[in-house]
């Protein structure tokens, strides 16, 4: 009878262990997280990495770049073993450049491999395709976006097409040329969607990652959006047969349907209803679908900082149904790979608050974490190994 307690004991201990052990390893559950500052004037030292709770929303930091210039955009290759960023002169007497770094996952540190010319000023947003090899970047004072080539290390290789638009818009203060603002592949990589702020134009470029010249120029389309609206940034549908763009003059936001390789219009919708100024700039920002796809966010700066909810409907058309204020100029914020959280950065309160996302809502709800660094303009997540 004894033997038989200490065997009932010893299997309660065993399983109390276990469920401990299965219980600390989900209260861990935790990604990196990567933010891209300005450091011109701001005492940035450039890529800042937090471990990212990912059950509780907090945050801890993690590692930083020694000083990297301007690092206002980002993007991973597929593997997350290479990070590429933007560093952006804010004026046309510096050249812009892209940089390349490597990312250790499981210590969260960066290591800088090389940096070349983005051919144009004032790079603002860079993408990679899945294969790794093709890196593309766009150019907002340029009126340009670039592609590179990597090396089998990830290092960026000199550009290997650049391409120039043409055009200007209405607004007198923000469209008197080409603005080149990003530089989307669509979800299969057939094709790559170009916004241009300067000249209202969406464009859909041909896209083949195995060219030498993975950009078919002759083959473009060009979808006019109305004047002044200025486009900015895209998201897709989880399901890919729809495109939603952001346009950030306006603060109009646009739905498409993706059919037989092309866009069919669907609606227009208000970011923002913030009155008019007279610079004609409601400064709609980023854009994010929510990870179960029933939700879309986009950001607003200007006079509203908030972020506007919409619900997706059936047919991919959108409906208000939300607003959360922010801090002051939301730049960009991101989506967890949970799900359950969205991370808005401020620029000029120089901090990122976390926000709980009712899955049933789409509502926001601060969750009083946050962290302070210099102004935070870009916000990434990457597994850990």
């Amino acid at each position: 009878m004894q033997k038989i307690l200490s065997l009932v004991s010893c299997l309660s201990l065993a399983a109390t262990l276990l469920n401990s052990c299965q219980s600390q390893k989900m209260e861990n559950k935790s990604c990196f997280l990567l933010v891209g500052t300005y450091t011109v004037k701001n005492n940035s030292d450039g890529i800042y990495v937090y471990d990212f709770n990912e059950d509780s929303g907090t945050l801890k930091l993690i590692s930083q770049t020694d000083k990297v210039e301007n690092p206002s955009y980002l993007a991973f290759s597929k593997n997350y073993e290479y990070l590429y960023a933007v560093n952006e002169n804010l004026d046309d007497s510096t050249p812009g450049r892209v940089s390349a770094f490597h990312f250790n996952q499981q210590e969260g540190e960066l290591r800088f491999l090389n940096t070349v010319p983005s051919n144009g000023s004032a790079p603002c947003f860079i993408t990679v395709d899945t294969s790794g090899k093709n890196v593309l970047e766009a150019n907002y004072n340029g009126g340009n976006f670039s592609v590179f080539k990597t090396d089998s290390d990830g290092k960026l290789l000199p550009a290997v097409q650049i391409i120039a638009q043409t055009g200007k818009s209405v607004n007198k203060y923000r469209q008197t040329q080409p603005h080149v603002h990003s530089t989307f592949l669509s979800p299969d990589e057939k094709y790559v969607f170009v916004c241009d702020l300067g000249n209202d134009t969406l464009y859909q470029y041909p896209f083949d990652a195995k060219n030498a010249e993975p950009l078919d120029v002759s083959g473009a389309k060009k979808y006019k959006v109305p004047d002044g609206y200025g486009p900015r940034h895209i998201a897709f549908s989880p399901d890919k047969k729809n495109l939603y763009l952001l346009n950030e003059l306006e603060g109009k936001l646009m739905a498409f349907k993706m059919q037989n390789d092309s866009l069919q219009y669907l609606q227009t919708i208000a970011s923002t209803e913030v009155p008019d100024t007279a610079l004609h700039d409601k400064s709609s920002a980023a854009i994010r679908m929510a990870t179960n796809g029933k939700f879309l966010y986009t950001s607003n700066r200007g006079n509203a900082n908030d972020i506007a909810i919409f619900a997706v409907n059936s047919d991919g058309t959108l409906k208000e149904v939300g607003r959360q204020p922010t801090d002051e100029i939301p730049r960009d914020f991101n989506i967890d790979p949970s799900g359950k959280f969205l991370l808005v950065a401020s620029k000029t309160r120089n901090n990122i608050k976390v926000y709980a996302i009712n899955q049933q809502s789409g509502a926001l709800t601060y969750t009083g974490h946050s962290v302070e660094l210099p102004a935070p303009v870009a916000i990434l997540f990457a597994p850990k190994k």
